[in-house]
């Protein structure tokens, strides 16, 4: 399956499963102990590795002219604002205590590793050089990459209306309302 991807994507894929399992780990674990802390700090290394990576791997879809980039390059930015505003908020929170900084990292967060799942299912459904799907016209593509993303993207949204955009944000578990 990985035959014939160069190390740099080979890189962005390792990072990202090791993102996919911390954000996980993170939202399984207890808010605001020790582990809770550490793991997350891998989640946004290894974000950060995925993302930078892959800005430097040529357009393989959709280029924006002959620049080397393209649509799916404007994820990169997506994720690091989300990431950069959940950081944002826990910063602020632990200077003022005011609960909707804390829940804007929760939430903020929550999207991100929602856009990571979008980006990763994304790939497998619709990337012929994985070796899972054949290539596709571009009518199938988008018709795939639309519906993976929007019931990634619906998933996200009952997970952060259920359980972090109401509640308490300092209870110690994410899922309990």
């Amino acid at each position: 399956m990985l035959h014939g991807l160069g190390p740099l994507i080979i890189v962005h894929i390792a990072s990202a499963l090791v993102a996919i399992a911390a954000g996980a780990i993170v939202f399984a674990l207890p808010k605001g102990t020790c582990a809770h802390r550490r793991v997350a700090w891998v989640y946004v290394v290894a974000m950060i590795v995925t993302t930078s990576v892959v800005a430097f791997v040529p357009v393989t879809v959709l280029p924006f002219g002959d620049s080397g980039y393209g649509f799916f390059h404007l994820f990169i930015l997506v994720g690091f604002v989300s990431s950069t505003l959940g950081i944002f908020g826990l910063y602020k929170w632990r200077r003022t205590r005011e609960r909707r900084w804390l829940r804007m990292h929760q939430m903020r967060f929550a999207f991100s590793y929602a856009g990571l799942l979008m980006a990763g299912f994304s790939q497998i459904f619709t990337n012929p050089r994985f070796g899972i799907v054949a290539e596709m016209a571009p009518a199938a593509f988008w018709i795939v990459f639309v519906g993976t993303n929007v019931a990634v993207l619906a998933a996200a949204m009952y997970v952060v209306q259920r359980y972090l955009a109401r509640g308490d944000p300092l209870r110690r578990y994410a899922m309990r309302v």
